[in-house]
């Protein structure tokens, strides 16, 4: 008969989940997207850079998107739903409630400005494809009737006290919305760091004239 040992059990090694370990290799395949698309543009890119650079092989890249383009689609909805978001966190009334809504308006306008440094390059890359590829509007068009809608929600919670006489809130949330949003990429792209200040001030500026009382 066999003596039982006395030597303590090893512990069990755990295995990565199957789920978190694909989560991983698709991040390393954006990240990895996203360094090739801004060095060498889109055009000039290829899957196999991608797939190198992501340390993976083809065939396993070829596994979560079938294509650069699928890969491009994906950042940009990730960085729009990204911009989404922080505008819906700061136009949120717990944020500025019994606050000043001015102050609070320059201030969200700054940062939707400098978030656009959060992606460097890579936006020259996704915008000249949404001016080429109509597939690229979808994503676009989705986010911004989001920040419209939240745009109009905030107008009303402010209410017509402080709003300028005759405003019409649906027509405004939507010009406000294109202006910040053209004017800072316009900015980012084009401006050094001083004119993308400036620029997010006259912005805010412009935005307060149109929206508030004198």
């Amino acid at each position: 008969m066999a003596r039982a040992s006395n030597a303590p059990a090893r512990p069990a090694r755990r295995r990565v989940p199957q789920q978190a370990r694909s989560r991983r290799t698709r991040e390393r395949i954006l990240a990895a997207a996203v360094d090739c698309f801004e060095h060498h543009g889109y055009d000039d890119t290829t899957t196999a850079m991608i797939a190198a650079r992501a340390g993976i092989g083809v065939g396993t890249l070829y596994g979560y998107f079938p294509d650069k383009r699928e890969l491009l689609l994906t950042l940009f909805g990730l960085w729009s739903t990204e911009l989404a978001d922080v505008v819906l966190r700061g136009l949120d009334p717990e944020r500025w409630a019994g606050g000043d809504v001015r102050e609070h308006t320059r201030e969200l306008i700054d940062t939707l400005f400098h978030m656009q440094t959060l992606r460097p390059g890579i936006q020259r890359v996704l915008w000249e494809r949404y001016f080429k590829d109509p597939d690229f509007h979808a994503p676009f068009e989705r986010v911004r009737e989001r920040l419209r809608c939240a745009v109009v929600d905030f107008a009303r919670a402010i209410g017509p006290a402080q709003l300028r006489d005759g405003l019409d809130v649906e027509g405004a949330a939507l010009i406000v919305v294109n202006a910040v949003q053209w004017n800072a990429v316009h900015a980012y792209m084009h401006g050094t760091p001083a004119e993308i200040d400036a620029a997010a001030r006259n912005t805010a500026e412009m935005v307060e004239r149109f929206l508030f009382r004198d």
